[in-house]
């Protein structure tokens, strides 16, 4: 697998939580909308862990589609925990969102909250200093005939190559390919899976059954 530098930062501050939310706010239905699409197909009821939820537009989607769902979210950031609450308040669905701070590598933490139904992430792999483990314990906490679903940026080559600096372009160059996603699965001993690399082609979304 090349070796791809991954940045593990967490917005702290709730300042700088709430300016993300409100520059992210309006691009949450693009953006989410292939993997929302994609959760809906499976059809899965019960109660759902969402890794890494920033301000909570996901969640939100997720829960004013799907009724006969519960969400427990959580984020490293305190900050990003206090914004999705707030979201979560203003649209009336705290009794089926809960919003948790906690760490993806915590494997202590993610056993005290048990199985779920679904276990999803959007747009974090590429941050974790320590993907491999991260998705394991995640593995761990999807309940037999349930599903884990990952949508992130697709890295490639040429774009990355570009001799320019933008937010954007770092995000696809800290991804991984479908290839090394695939490598990850297998190493987890995971064959029950999917790669699907939707158009523009610059984000893949994953599934695996249990």
């Amino acid at each position: 697998m090349q070796a791809v530098t991954q940045h593990n930062e967490a917005i702290t501050g709730i300042e700088e939580a709430r300016k993300y939310a409100a520059a992210h706010r309006k691009y949450a239905g693009p953006m989410y909308g292939g993997l929302v699409k994609s959760i809906r197909r499976l059809g899965l009821p019960g109660h759902y862990l969402e890794m890494g939820a920033g301000p909570g537009f996901l969640a939100v989607m997720l829960a004013e589609r799907l009724p006969a769902i519960e969400i427990t979210t959580v984020d490293l950031s305190p900050g990003m925990v206090t914004i999705a609450g707030e979201l979560i308040r203003e649209k009336k669905l705290e009794n089926r969102i809960h919003c948790l701070q906690g760490d993806a590598v915590d494997e202590r933490f993610l056993e005290k909250l048990g199985a779920f139904n679904l276990v999803y992430t959007a747009f974090s792999l590429h941050h974790w200093k320590e993907p491999e483990k991260a998705l394991r314990n995640l593995w761990r906490s999807v309940q037999p005939g349930g599903a884990l679903c990952i949508l992130d940026f697709r890295r490639i080559g040429w774009i990355c190559s570009l001799p320019v600096k933008l937010p954007e372009l770092e995000h696809l160059r800290e991804a991984y390919t479908p290839k090394e996603v695939a490598a990850m699965f297998r190493g987890m001993g995971i064959g029950d899976y999917q790669i699907k690399t939707p158009f523009p082609y610059l984000f893949q979304i994953i599934k695996a059954r249990k």
